[in-house]
């Protein structure tokens, strides 16, 4: 469901990218008429879509956090019991533990593996909404089960310059969900925003 949330935002932001728009351009012109350079239609509706979209987004990540919070919880209270044990040592596949598991790899996706540095005024990671001190729980295809260094989030920014890329931040308590488009600007580099592991 997670994936399917990020591909159609994904496709809503490709119809704001064709109409060289973000969330926030204002749809009349200067006399308070529709613009004539974008597709006023389609770009309302799909930042409508957007929004939408972003709010299904935190409260899926909102449940795999609980996941993750029960599956620990669960196995602090029975310990290797809550494993299925067997004599010999080997662990016992149930439902139960096949479930649990299933719901930690799934939640694994939900810890900051990087935290968010300088953010340059005017630059792409300022326009998506990214902050000095967001902790990274997912870029692109990257979460913390993959993540081995910085390289990886530089490889999927190289391989998605001028496309949106789906972000999602823990900034104070709260997921944030944001969309992120690599490009050229008046600075350097693609991002304009420092990305350093979590140490």
């Amino acid at each position: 469901q997670k994936l399917d949330i990020e591909a159609a935002i994904n496709a809503q932001n490709a119809i704001l990218n064709a109409n060289a728009v973000g969330m926030d351009e204002p749809l009349v012109d200067n006399e308070g008429y529709p613009r004539s350079d974008i597709d006023v239609y389609k770009v309302r509706h799909a930042r409508h879509r957007i929004n939408c979209l972003l709010n299904d987004h935190k409260a899926v990540m909102k449940d795999i956090e609980r996941s993750l919070h029960s599956y620990h919880a669960q196995i602090t209270r029975n310990g290797a019991a809550a494993a299925g044990i067997t004599a010999n040592g080997r662990a016992a596949e149930t439902p139960d533990t096949q479930q649990n598991r299933d719901a930690h790899v799934r939640a694994s996706s939900s810890l900051p593996f990087a935290v968010v540095g300088n953010v340059e005024n005017g630059s792409p990671a300022q326009d998506a909404g990214l902050s000095a001190g967001d902790k990274i729980i997912q870029f692109g295809s990257v979460n913390a089960g993959n993540f081995t260094d910085v390289t990886a989030i530089a490889g999927v920014v190289q391989h998605s310059v001028g496309r949106p890329v789906s972000v999602l931040v823990k900034r104070n308590a709260e997921s944030l969900p944001l969309v992120l488009t690599p490009k050229q600007w008046h600075g350097r580099g693609l991002l304009g925003c420092t990305i350093l592991p979590v140490r």
